[in-house]
């Protein structure tokens, strides 16, 4: 609860970890690395919920093509109620909030907030979503990929889907084929990808701020 989070301070000279706790649910007096006591240094700053300053003209789904981590997909929930997502197609292996605890722990009650459905099949969905006039986004390394901050010279369409793969494995190729826009996250380091739902979230934002 707000309001009860300190940030506490070993006494120790040479420890002085520095950490927050909670007072509401355990009221430290030891410092947990050396024993010695602790002192309240200063509570937790107020945060405030700032404007979202994203499109609001184009409506988002997003399609998650079996990802097997349930934290993950509890994480991309949550970056899905941040963001305005209007619902989240639970494809393949992806696991679904019904009884899931590690999903619904990452996604802290946003799973509530966003709609979802589950499916068998991915392909089947992103075809049913072009003919409803959606546009295709896929995440996904390839040769032809655009990079996901270069200007789309349509512009942001008004109604699109965004589409994760599988880790390893990557995104279907059979979804690759449908897609109107395969987008890539351009990176500096030796590896190819990003955990997925960080790539998602930045995909997201990158795309509604553009």
């Amino acid at each position: 609860m707000t309001g009860h989070i300190f940030f506490l301070e070993c006494k120790n000279q040479q420890c002085k970890f520095r950490f927050p706790l909670d007072l509401s649910m355990y009221e430290g007096s030891f410092c947990p690395r050396c024993g010695a006591d602790l002192e309240k240094v200063t509570p937790q700053v107020s945060q405030w919920k700032p404007g979202s300053g994203l499109s609001t003209k184009a409506q988002v789904v997003g399609i998650l093509d079996n990802i097997r981590s349930a934290q993950n997909v509890g994480s991309i929930f949550r970056t899905s109620e941040a963001a305005g997502i209007a619902r989240l197609y639970l494809c393949g292996l992806t696991p679904s909030p019904l009884g899931n605890h590690n999903l619904s722990k990452s996604a802290l009650g946003s799973e509530e907030r966003v709609a979802w459905s589950a499916h068998n099949n991915t392909v089947q969905v992103v075809r049913l979503l072009k003919s409803e006039g959606y546009q295709i986004f896929a995440l996904e390394c390839l040769p032809e990929a655009e990079n996901l901050f270069s200007p789309l010279q349509s512009g942001i369409p008004g109604k699109f889907a965004l589409i994760v793969g599988n880790e390893p494995a990557g995104v279907d190729p059979g979804i690759l084929t449908l897609a109107n826009r395969v987008l890539y996250i351009p990176m500096a380091g030796q590896k190819t990808s990003l955990n997925v739902a960080v790539a998602f979230g930045i995909a997201v934002y990158g795309l509604l701020s553009a």
